[in-house]
């Protein structure tokens, strides 16, 4: 969010010191670059925005499927079965664990929340070993 309104904020700038015509050509092509740059960033982090938050249901339930297939696989180690690899399960679950805090952290920082679906956040949950 707040990195989307810097970006607001220097396009405004930007656009601004380009309407007043009495500044010199150096400070009017300050003007014209943060205009510039400040609208691609913008608009740029629009589609990443909107991208991030169309297909939300789909992504939930990839991650619901993801999650349940690392518990029944953590069940089957427990159990002492012979065919799973404990040592890929575990790694696989550490690193489902670790995307799940990363993308949790990312959702509900303000300086990038808007770049993250808070409902996909809440649906993700850690597995314990």
């Amino acid at each position: 969010m707040i990195l989307m309104i810097i970006t607001l904020v220097a396009t405004i700038i930007g656009v601004w010191i380009l309407c007043k015509a009495d500044f010199s050509d150096a400070i009017m092509g300050i003007g014209a670059l943060f205009a510039v740059c400040g609208g691609i960033l913008a608009f740029i982090m629009a589609i990443i925005i909107i991208t991030e938050h169309v297909g939300v249901d789909a992504r939930i339930e990839e991650n619901r499927i993801e999650y349940e297939s690392l518990c029944e696989r953590n069940e089957i180690v427990a159990s002492e079965y012979e065919d799973v690899s404990k040592s890929d399960v575990i790694k696989d679950i550490a690193e489902w664990n670790k995307n799940v805090y990363s993308y949790k952290h990312w959702a509900y920082n303000p300086w990038t929340n808007w770049f993250y679906s808070k409902r996909v956040a809440d649906q993700m949950e850690t597995i314990e070993r």
